[in-house]
């Protein structure tokens, strides 16, 4: 049977599958380096924390499972992975649960093939498309990946399923005018909604990152006012830890 390189499931979530009860998986590896990533042990695939793990056993983990209608695949990056192929697969043959992937956009045509078994897919859109992009994720080849990430966006906005392009707010590299333009790039886009998460400086990949202050309350609602204007037809919601995820 296949493995799978693993860092662990948490097993009952409301927040990670809008609408409904999921469990997240976590898996291990990532093409990029962002400073501020909270899953630096998870997308370095350090050994302490990732193990290969046979497929079976976490198909059997999710049968088990009563509470849940719904599994999130999360990373690090799923799709680095040529064995997640074969996970998504058995879900969706031996189980009823509703499917979503976390996607970092690195991998279009990849995701392509994936999208007959999934029901939502998250992008993270992690910068402006220009050279904030190598900033975010440490990449030289920055104008490859913004290629990447917006040949994912154009495949999704061909998708009848749901979609939602996703923001971390950074203080030194996300403000008001890089909000602006992001929003105005994936407008064409027909994402369902755009979320705006919370920086929280905790365990981050750089630890000079953990000195950053995140935004404010306020703050965090006036940049989904700014994203809300430049969005057509695609609601806005912003994740903070005073108040969770509020629709703007």
């Amino acid at each position: 049977m296949s493995k799978i390189n693993f860092a662990g499931i948490v097993d009952y979530s409301s927040l990670d599958f809008p609408g409904h009860v999921c469990a997240v998986i976590y898996l291990c590896g990532c093409p990029y380096r962002c400073p501020w990533c909270q899953n630096a042990d998870v997308a370095l695939s350090k050994s302490e924390t990732c193990k290969p793990k046979e497929i079976f056993e976490i198909i059997e983990n999710l049968k088990e499972n009563f509470i849940i209608d719904s599994v999130t695949i999360t990373g690090g990056e799923p799709l680095m992975q040529n064995e997640t192929y074969e996970l998504c697969q058995k879900i969706k043959s031996e189980t009823n649960l509703l499917l979503k992937i976390d996607h970092n956009g690195f991998y279009p045509e990849i995701l392509q093939n994936f999208l007959p078994l999934l029901d939502f897919v998250s992008v993270d859109i992690k910068a402006p498309f220009n050279e904030k992009y190598k900033i975010s994720t440490q990449r030289n080849d920055w104008k490859n990946v913004v290629e990447k990430v917006k040949k994912t966006c154009e495949i999704l906005s061909l998708w009848n399923k749901k979609k939602e392009a996703r923001t971390t707010a950074v203080p030194t590299l996300i403000d008001e005018d890089e909000i602006v333009e992001i929003a105005k790039a994936i407008n064409k886009y027909k994402f369902s909604f755009y979320t705006l998460n919370e920086f929280r400086a905790e365990r981050t990949l750089d630890e000079k990152f953990q000195s950053i202050t995140p935004y404010s309350y306020e703050k965090m609602l006036n940049l989904g006012k700014i994203a809300k204007q430049h969005l057509d037809n695609i609601d806005v919601y912003v994740v903070t830890s005073k108040k969770g995820k509020e629709k703007i």
